[in-house]
């Protein structure tokens, strides 16, 4: 089992957002095994043409803007708040955009 396929091994029929680097059958066969669809564009020097979600796949973008403005923060490393409910408050004023995450499951309701 390879790196890429260890960081999915427990998400179980989600869309699973990736960039070209995890671009690989094997990788892809693993998440259909696990009932999962991959969002994945293929690299530019494969033969067949991948079809993925591009819809689902430009909520990649925002979710790196949301991970890059909370590793700005260093109260988040070093997290003051005692609490978990503090805590998540903290990130959700840092971070509005996430706030749409919020009540929402990255597995579209899928089983």
């Amino acid at each position: 089992m390879n790196g890429a396929a260890e960081l999915v091994e427990d998400i179980v029929g989600c869309d699973v957002i990736a960039d070209r680097g995890y671009d690989s059958n094997e990788f892809r066969k693993e998440l259909e095994g696990n009932n999962n669809t991959a969002v994945i564009p293929g690299r530019r020097n494969r033969n067949e043409e991948i079809v993925y979600d591009k819809e689902v796949y430009k909520k990649r973008g925002l979710i790196e803007r949301i991970c890059g403005k909370l590793k700005e923060n260093r109260r988040l490393t070093v997290r003051y708040e005692k609490s978990d409910i503090n805590f998540l408050g903290f990130i959700f004023s840092v971070c509005p955009q996430s706030n749409r995450f919020c009540g929402q499951t990255l597995c579209n309701g899928k089983k």
